[in-house]
């Protein structure tokens, strides 16, 4: 097995339970960011359980990409252009300059190169398109590829050098204090029975999304320290589609003048 089909086989099955907490986060973003939004070019990727997109379809023209088979099937039953990629290692099958707005929330944390990824969005973002990220706090306890990168700072810094405008930051959820800890202290008292934790009823998920929902509020967002924040949003503007081969060329430079 290749090492391409083998990351596609992993992420087969990510998305074979609905979950309705994530449809409540989705369409949070959907109000807060597409509201009144129309007549727009809009691609999301790592969406294969519907995404953002599915709330957008009917006044936008929309697009999809993810990894997983099933997922991109599951889009194309919504309606949805959808479109079987590796972000971390394929090129976007769209032309340069396409789109008005890329989603990608939660995902660029999974990748071998997010890099890569970085690039192909530039790209295929129109000049001042949007680009709006999401990555999960790393005090989530959440496996991440390159944890030191998606501190919040770390990944403001990152998404500046490679020239894009953050026009705006904020968080989605929380993350309580000693999280790591409240985890682990409920894990160990439900290990005996792990139907506990995973659940086909998601009425307690739900309940907790409409929380981690209203703890998003532009209000609790004026108050609540981003460390607190469950996942990281990132919005930012395409002022430059060159500008990750700007910061090549910049380092290259700089590395001829140390020697």
């Amino acid at each position: 097995m290749t090492k391409l089909s083998y990351e596609k086989n992993i992420h087969e099955d990510y998305y074979v339970r609905e979950n309705m907490g994530q449809a409540i986060r989705y369409k949070w973003f959907a109000d807060k960011y597409f509201n009144n939004t129309k007549g727009k070019k809009i691609l999301e990727i790592g969406c294969g359980d519907g995404g953002v997109v599915q709330f957008l379809k009917k006044d936008n023209d929309i697009y999809a990409a993810d990894i997983s088979k099933k997922g991109v099937e599951f889009l194309k039953r919504k309606g949805i252009k959808a479109y079987l990629v590796d972000i971390s290692e394929e090129k976007l099958p769209f032309e340069d300059g396409k789109f008005d707005c890329v989603i990608i929330l939660e995902t660029l944390e999974h990748l071998k190169s997010p890099q890569f990824a970085i690039e192909e969005i530039q790209r295929v973002l129109k000049r001042n398109g949007m680009m709006i990220a999401s990555t999960p706090n790393p005090r989530t306890t959440h496996k991440l590829m390159y944890p030191s990168l998606f501190r919040f700072r770390n990944f403001r810094n990152y998404l500046e050098n490679n020239r894009f405008y953050i026009k705006e930051t904020t968080t989605y959820g929380i993350c309580p204090p000693f999280w790591k800890y409240l985890r682990s202290t409920v894990e160990k008292k439900y290990l005996k029975d792990k139907s506990k934790l995973v659940s086909k009823d998601d009425s307690n998920v739900t309940i907790l999304s409409k929380l981690a929902r209203l703890l998003s509020s532009d209000f609790f967002g004026m108050i609540k320290p981003k460390i607190y924040g469950w996942s990281f949003i990132f919005v930012c503007i395409n002022i430059n589609p060159m500008g990750a081969k700007a910061l090549y060329t910049e380092i290259a430079n700089e590395t001829k003048k140390a020697y």
